[in-house]
C-alpha cells in the first residue's frame, strides 16, 4: 500500500530537538503498543532552515535518501512544479531567533505556514498542515493562520504532547459535560515557551467542562513579586494548588517551597464563568498537575512526560499521520488557536506590570471528542518511569 507523502519543514535539527522527537520517527518508524512500527507515511522532502553545530538533520536525510531543499515551496513541489506531497509538517521549534519585549520568542511559523499555502494556492491543490506547539507568538499570526485554512478547506492540526501524554492517575480526566467551577494548574519552564505547555495542561480540562469551551473574556499575566502575591493572598486558589502539587512525589516542605517558588502565574476568565490559574514553579516540579472542581465533581492529576526516549511524541506523531491519513483533524485545532491567544495576551500582560485585559478576540467555542484514540490517557505508564527534563 502506497504511504502518503510528507514534507518536513523545519528550523533546526538537532539530538532531541521537535525535528527529532516527530521527524525522525516518521523516517525511522517507532516503538508503539510493545512493538517497532513503520511510520504511516512517508517523507519525501525537507527544508532545514539553519544548521546547527550538532546537526543530525542533513546526516539523517541523506541517510535515508530524504531529498533537502532551499526553499518551502521547493520542499513541497519536490523542485518541480505542483504539490507532490500530501501532506506537510511544520516544526517551527527551536534555532537561533530573536526575542521582542514582551519575551517572545519570533519563531518563524506563520513564515513558514505562509511559504507552503502560497504553494498550494498557486498549484491549486490544498493538502493537509500540522503545526508542531502554538500556532505563532502573536495572535494577530495565529489569527491569520486559522482563518487561511478555514477559508481555503485546509485539514489542519496543531499543538504539543501535553494532551496526549500520560497521567497519573492512569486515565484520569475530567468527565465530559460535567460542571466545572475552578481549575488550577501547576506546571515549570521558561516563561513563554513552557507557558504554552502548562495552558495546553489547562485547556484540556478545562474543554471538557458542561457546554465545552466557549472562550476567554478576560487574561492577566504576573511574574516575579506579583505572582507570588497572587499564590499567597488567595488569588490563586490554595486548596486547588495545593492538590495539584500533591499529584507529585514532594514532602511537605517541598510543596511549599514550590509555591513559594511561583515565578509566573496566569489567571483566566473563561466565558461560562470558569476561572483558572496557571502557576509555573519552575524550580521544584518538572511536569505539570492539575486540579479542577465543579459542584457534583472534582479531579487531581498529574500529565507525566518521559524523559528520554521522549516517548509522548510518539502520541503525537500518531495524531498528525491520522491527520494526514484521514483528511480530518482527530481533535479540534481550536485548542491550540485559543491557547495560544490565552498565552500571547498573559506575556504582554504580564510585561504591562500584571494589567487585567480583556479579550473579546477570544470569544472561541469548540467541542471535544469524548476520547481520542493513540493517547497515553488511559495506557500505564511506560517502563523506566524517568521523567522528563525539557
Amino acid at each position: 500500500m502506497t504511504r502518503p507523502k510528507v514534507a518536513v519543514i523545519t528550523t533546526v535539527y538537532f539530538p532531541d530537538s521537535h525535528a527529532d522527537v516527530v521527524a525522525t520517527r516518521l523516517i525511522k518508524g517507532y516503538e508503539f503498543q510493545g512493538q517497532h512500527v513503520e511510520p504511516r507515511v512517508e517523507v519525501v522532502s525537507m527544508y532545514l532552515e539553519q544548521i546547527a553545530d550538532n546537526d543530525i538533520g542533513v546526516g539523517i536525510a541523506d541517510e535515508y535518501g530524504v531529498p533537502r531543499y532551499p526553499t518551502v515551496a521547493e520542499a513541497i513541489t519536490r523542485g518541480g512544479t505542483g504539490v507532490n506531497v500530501d501532506g506537510v509538517v511544520i516544526i517551527g521549534e527551536h534555532g537561533d531567533f530573536e526575542y521582542n519585549e514582551y519575551e517572545q520568542k519570533l519563531y518563524p511559523r506563520r513564515r513558514l505556514f505562509d511559504a507552503a499555502v502560497s504553494t498550494m494556492i498557486a498549484a491549486g491543490r490544498m493538502v493537509p498542515i500540522f503545526n508542531d506547539k502554538h500556532l505563532a507568538w502573536s495572535f494577530r499570526d495565529a489569527q491569520a493562520i486559522y482563518e487561511t485554512t478555514q477559508r481555503l478547506g485546509i485539514p489542519f492540526l496543531a499543538g504539543s504532547t501535553i494532551p496526549l501524554a500520560w497521567r497519573i492517575p492512569t486515565a484520569t480526566e475530567w468527565p465530559l459535560g460535567e460542571p466545572m467551577t475552578e481549575i488550577v494548574i501547576a506546571g515549570y519552564g521558561p516563561t513563554e515557551v513552557y507557558g504554552y505547555h502548562i495552558l495546553e495542561g489547562l485547556q484540556v480540562h478545562a474543554e471538557r467542562r458542561a457546554g465545552g469551551e466557549t472562550g476567554v473574556v478576560a487574561v492577566t499575566g504576573l511574574s516575579g513579586d506579583d505572582a507570588k502575591r497572587a499564590v499567597n493572598d488567595g488569588t490563586v486558589n490554595a486548596d486547588l494548588l495545593d492538590k495539584a502539587l500533591r499529584t507529585f512525589d514532594l514532602t511537605d516542605e517541598e510543596r511549599e517551597q514550590a509555591r513559594q517558588s511561583a515565578k509566573d502565574v496566569f489567571l483566566v476568565e473563561y466565558a461560562d464563568g470558569l476561572r483558572a490559574a496557571v502557576v509555573n514553579c519552575d524550580e521544584v516540579i518538572k511536569n505539570f498537575g492539575a486540579a479542577a472542581v465543579g459542584p457534583n465533581h472534582e479531579m487531581a492529576v498529574q500529565i507525566w512526560l518521559q524523559g528520554y526516549p521522549h516517548g509522548h511524541f510518539i502520541f503525537l506523531t500518531r495524531q498528525l499521520e491520522s491527520m494526514i491519513l484521514n483528511g480530518v483533524a482527530p481533535y479540534p485545532v481550536e485548542r491550540t488557536y485559543l491557547t495560544t491567544g490565552i498565552l500571547d495576551v498573559a506575556m504582554r500582560s504580564r510585561h504591562a506590570g500584571g494589567e487585567r485585559r480583556e479579550t473579546p478576540e477570544l470569544a472561541i467555542s469548540y467541542q471535544i471528542p469524548e476520547r481520542i484514540p493513540d493517547t497515553g490517557v488511559y495506557d500505564p505508564l511506560p517502563e523506566p518511569a524517568t521523567v522528563a527534563g525539557s
